[in-house]
């Protein structure tokens, strides 16, 4: 051979030596674009006119959110966000960690306050004890009947109906209750704190001792009156087992407030807290009974949905969590050292999750982890990424993942379906993103602005892509080069390399075949394409007659 021809284009690999990769793959690829088999440009990211309701877009903004079309939110701190997992919520209630950082308390909101960037903390307050039950009114049938005797416990109910747990610890004393009297009910004041209660929900034992419902009472009244019959209560206290999920109580909650949060399939919450993830009852999301909550082995990092339960990843093994109702799920330690490093790597990609070890990116299913990066980074050259400061998203079946080394700022572009394609690098970074599935559009934030990525009508990237080394058996001087190209507006830029050694650079107007430097000879040779339109095919060779006989 006297030369080479590239006819398809593929992506890197550094793992694999510049001389035995693939024929058409490279060693440089930035904002390549590769899918068709040809050398393709992406488009540029499209400006995003985003007022956000709460917070502002800046270089330093690490969660965008789209609530809807007209409330965005943005923050400069790590936050979770997930929409009700209640279908056709009324209140379009949303679910909020990681305000306040590591020691903010979890909160909610919903569509008619969002905006005006209020949230009430997630979980119902337990109430203290009550400042007294006495029974009133002079009885007239004291020695035809026997008293009742009764206890009283009462709960907080929200604005929006979510009712917590009783103090089963605070049980009032016992008073005995004739058929003519009725039992007055003075409450204590009602707890401090942005809960946005409503009324209260009191309960009294039955001839059965079980504890029903007598009625509810507004949140201002500070007394009742029980006159209702035996027969005329209600349902038995459904919310015992109820607790609100870790807050910033320090002494209750020494492993912090809850992180994480994600919602589930069939009506539930899960977040996390230290070694312990934890489970909101079905339909309750403001509710995380404790009989829930299973331990990890080691600090929990991150959480993502599976189709058959939750992804749990710690700073040592991963564990699948399985189940579809949170009062029977099951854990399994996965046996892997492929722990993860960096919780804003973790991508929902449909059917599996993706993030960063410290070997690479992993592809988890929900009973299978799969180094995805393998055959295409060793671990040192993934660590020179520094895995602890990427930031993942999905786009269209990729993972698109930005990094700090310290040195650059930048990102790439990773196919887990594999092939020649499937690793390329972008000369830009984010910082934040969010994956509109409606609109079918990856925002990201860009250099302290919103941008829609590969979204632009007109405007294309420009790209870098260089060839593997060919060798030659016998050192040649190539004469002449050819570039197939759909157009050359604007002119590709071409370069040969000579045994790692620039040897010519031109601006390519079109596709005739034009010459190349004379003067020395080489085994080794590398060709560079720059520009924004796109190439089909690449041919060197020592002769023009070589080129249109091949």
């Amino acid at each position: 051979m006297t030369g080479f021809k590239l006819q398809t284009f593929g992506g890197k690999a550094p793992k694999i030596s510049d001389r035995l990769l693939p024929q058409d793959m490279a060693t440089i690829a930035t904002n390549t674009r590769l899918d068709s088999g040809r050398l393709d440009p992406w488009k540029a990211n499209a400006s995003a006119s985003i007022s956000p309701a709460l917070g502002t877009i800046s270089g330093a903004t690490k969660t965008l959110f789209k609530y809807s079309d007209s409330i965005w939110i943005a923050s400069n701190e790590d936050l979770n966000i997930a929409r009700s997992p209640i279908a056709e919520d009324p209140h379009e209630r949303l679910y909020v960690s990681g305000i306040g950082g590591a020691s903010g308390y979890p909160r909610m909101t919903t569509a008619a306050i969002v905006g005006n960037n209020t949230f009430y903390r997630l979980g119902i307050p337990v109430p203290g004890s009550f400042d007294a039950v006495t029974v009133t009114g002079t009885t007239s049938v004291s020695g035809t009947e026997t008293p009742q005797a009764r206890s009283y416990i009462f709960t907080y109910v929200s604005a929006y109906g979510e009712e917590g747990a009783p103090n089963t610890a605070l049980i009032s004393q016992v008073v005995n209750v004739f058929s003519d009297q009725s039992v007055t009910v003075d409450f204590p004041a009602n707890p401090s704190g942005n809960f946005n209660l409503a009324s209260k929900r009191l309960y009294r034992t039955d001839t059965d001792g079980i504890f029903r419902f007598v009625a509810t009472i507004p949140l201002a009244n500070d007394t009742f009156n029980d006159t209702v019959a035996e027969s005329n209560l209600g349902e038995e206290i459904p919310t015992s087992s109820f607790v609100g999920p870790p807050d910033d109580d320090s002494a209750e909650h020494p492993d912090g407030p809850m992180q994480g949060l994600i919602s589930l399939p069939n009506g539930f919450l899960a977040g996390f807290a230290g070694q312990t993830v934890l489970f909101s009852e079905a339909f309750q999301p403001h509710a995380f009974p404790t009989a829930f909550r299973l331990t990890m082995r080691s600090d929990v990092v991150a959480i993502a949905p599976l189709t058959s339960g939750v992804l749990v990843l710690t700073k040592e093994k991963p564990a699948v969590i399985q189940g579809i109702d949170p009062e029977a799920m099951t854990m399994m330690e996965i046996d892997s050292t492929l722990s993860c490093v960096a919780k804003r790597s973790v991508v929902d990609m449909g059917n599996f999750v993706m993030y960063a070890s410290p070997d690479g990116l992993v592809a988890a299913t929900d009973n299978s982890l799969q180094l995805a990066t393998e055959n295409i980074l060793t671990r040192d050259q993934w660590q020179a990424l520094v895995p602890s400061t990427i930031v993942g998203f999905q786009w269209e079946g990729h993972y698109i993942g930005f990094y700090n080394d310290g040195t650059e700022s930048k990102g790439f572009i990773f196919d887990p379906r594999g092939g020649k394609n499937s690793y390329v690098k972008l000369d830009f970074h984010a910082t934040a993103g969010f994956n509109d599935l409606e609109e079918d559009e990856l925002y990201l934030v860009v250099g302290g602005s919103v941008v829609k990525f590969a979204s632009h009508a007109s405007s294309l990237l420009s790209y870098t892509w260089r060839s593997k080394s060919f060798f030659v058996p016998r050192p040649i001087n190539p004469a002449v080069a050819k570039l197939n190209c759909e157009s050359y507006s604007p002119n590709p830029t071409f370069k040969l390399f000579a045994d790692g050694v620039e040897k010519h650079s031109v601006s390519v107007a079109n596709g005739d075949t034009f010459r190349l430097p004379s003067g020395y000879k080489a085994n080794e040779f590398e060709v560079e394409i720059s520009g924004s339109v796109s190439v089909n095919e690449v041919c060197v060779y020592e002769s023009a007659e070589e080129i249109n006989v091949q």
